[in-house]
């Protein structure tokens, strides 16, 4: 199929920019998927993923992401939020509100909830992440955790090796988070977070994204891990802020807020921040607001 016949959609999750395909007739196979995103897409600068809905005879849709350089099988929260928007305003054709909505993603399911016509989207996923500590091996004496949540994430305490907000804001991440992103203490890649605990117990995140290669304006699934981290490992010499708990808000580098809460009676965390179409002028202009430094 050639890329004039793919329709695609642009959508943000705090910052993250998508392309979403409606892939429910077209049926592209994960490799055109792939093909399209890397080679095909039609537009001369870089989306965060691909989205593509497809149709499920067990959940209410299901979704594959591929990242820009075509790499498959890592789940995102952010994408996570935006396919269940695009399913509910776009298949559903805007329902004010939707709870227990099902879907596959990444070979896992997930549930969500659309609530106020979107302004609410939160993404439920059941599964405890799992954490471990790690000496960073490119610098000796400073520790992280990595936490596999869906996706694979190092989470690192910024006052480990810096003091200050404007230190943290100008610290160079992509430089950093390289060689850590390859190590072979993570056989699969890993996001590289940094993060730094504000007073109020506000987390402010930057993550260097495998797949993109680059840091990012946001990351989901690397908001989810921090906010856990902190609060599994609170009181750890590693881990600085007051005791922490839920909810957790998250400040990712586009300045959007993603919140990080349990639910009662449930197993898990949720996933909450905002969902939204864009014009394509509008995607574009918010590439070149909130892309940081993709190299």
């Amino acid at each position: 199929m050639s890329k004039q016949n793919i329709e695609f959609t642009f959508m943000h999750g705090a910052g993250n920019i998508f392309c979403v395909i409606d892939n429910r007739k077209l049926q592209l196979s994960i490799k055109e998927l792939m093909t399209f995103i890397v080679k095909d897409i039609p537009i001369n600068w870089l989306v965060d993923g691909l989205i593509a809905i497809r149709n499920s005879e067990e959940y209410d849709f299901e979704v594959d992401f591929l990242n820009p350089d075509g790499s498959y099988g890592a789940m995102c929260g952010n994408g996570a939020r935006c396919a269940v928007t695009y399913f509910v305003k776009e298949i559903m054709e805007l329902a004010p509100d939707c709870d227990d909505i099902f879907f596959l993603m990444a070979g896992k399911e997930y549930q969500a909830s659309f609530i106020l016509f979107g302004d609410i989207v939160d993404v439920y996923f059941k599964d405890q992440p799992t954490i471990s500590l790690v000496e960073l091996p490119t610098t000796p004496n400073i520790h992280g955790y990595y936490v596999e949540n869906g996706s694979d994430h190092l989470i690192i305490d910024a006052k480990q090796i810096l003091n200050t907000e404007y230190e943290f804001e100008h610290f160079p991440l992509n430089e950093f988070a390289k060689p850590l992103r390859h190590s072979s203490l993570f056989p699969r890649g890993a996001n590289v977070n940094i993060v730094f605990a504000k007073p109020d117990g506000t987390l402010r995140i930057r993550t260097f994204e495998r797949g993109v290669e680059g840091e990012t304006a946001a990351c989901g699934t690397g908001s989810m891990a921090a906010a856990f981290t902190y609060v599994s490992q609170s009181g750890s010499p590693y881990i600085s802020g007051n005791t922490h708990t839920y909810p957790k808000s998250i400040i990712v580098k586009s300045g959007y807020t993603l919140t990080i809460k349990t639910l009662i009676g449930k197993p898990g965390l949720s996933l909450s921040g905002p969902a939204e179409f864009l014009t394509e002028e509008e995607a574009y202009a918010m590439f070149l607001e909130y892309k940081v430094g993709v190299s």
